[in-house]
């Protein structure tokens, strides 16, 4: 198997724009590299962003690439965000093969009291789900890979708006079947964004008893995440992937994560992938 197969990747067709019980845990941009491709496996996240109580959800992911390399990919937005990304690159892979750029949308699932194991953090409002648009670029030289997104709700719910840092390197024995790789991410979120996901209200307060908390924008979240791809054959392969996330700043001090959670976030996934 050619060894520019497992360089890098892309992530279509998360089951979370179908059904809200399923996220994009499985493999994301950068770390498969086929024309298209389909996942399906399974993941353990935290009920909600901040909790401390974890459940296990399907991941299912997939990939399609036209002739010039533009692509359609969808994957999770970062870290343990309850939320899945479609980007469009819209960049000719004949021109470059650094650059990828174009239009992002994400859906944003909601929070709802009846899935969520904390019994003070049911007795809160649900939080609506939400659509955000934005953009992305991303480049990618031998073993590393950067990527800047922006993006923003379109559908007058939280009207919030996030900006996100990434990057990755593939280690260095990494083989031809098989793909290691360490990534590492920064999230800003404004001031509607932290309120509405991590903010307490007079009548919050009320319902559950927790304190009132007024959540002012900036850096939300940072963290690690490392991955492995094995290829059994051309077709056939096995993704996994272990994930650290800490909440920052507001985030952090929120009574959902800071009397109700954990700063500190983990996540797992594990899924098979067919390339075609």
């Amino acid at each position: 198997m050619d060894h520019k197969l497992l360089s890098s990747a892309g992530v279509v067709l998360v089951a979370s724009m179908v059904s809200t019980a399923s996220m994009a845990y499985g493999p994301e941009a950068k770390d498969v590299q086929a024309k298209s491709f389909v996942a399906a496996g399974a993941a353990y996240v935290p009920d909600y962003e901040g909790s401390d109580d974890y459940r296990a959800w399907p991941a299912v992911a997939g990939r399609y690439t036209w002739d010039s390399g533009r692509y359609a990919n969808l994957a999770g937005a970062g870290g343990v965000e309850q939320a899945a990304r479609l980007s469009i690159n819209l960049i000719d892979a004949r021109v470059t093969q650094t650059w990828t750029m174009g239009p992002i949308l994400q859906y944003r699932l909601e929070r709802n009291s009846s899935d969520l194991d904390d019994s003070r953090v049911k007795k809160m409002r649900d939080v609506d789900a939400e659509t955000e648009a934005g953009a992305f670029i991303s480049w990618e030289k031998d073993r590393f890979g950067v990527d800047v997104a922006f993006a923003a709700d379109i559908s007058d719910k939280s009207n919030g708006a996030l900006g996100y840092l990434s990057g990755d390197y593939k280690l260095p024995f990494s083989t031809e079947k098989t793909l290691f790789k360490l990534g590492a991410h920064l999230t800003y979120a404004d001031s509607n964004f932290m309120q509405e996901y991590f903010g307490v209200s007079k009548k919050d307060a009320q319902r559950s008893g927790l304190s009132r908390h007024h959540a002012s924008g900036g850096l939300k979240d940072t963290g690690l995440r490392a991955t492995m791809l094995h290829m059994f054959n051309p077709r056939w392969g096995m993704f996994g992937s272990v994930g650290y996330t800490r909440m920052l700043n507001d985030a952090e001090d929120s009574p959902l994560v800071d009397d109700r959670g954990d700063k500190h976030q983990y996540s797992g996934a594990v899924t098979a992938v067919y390339m075609f």
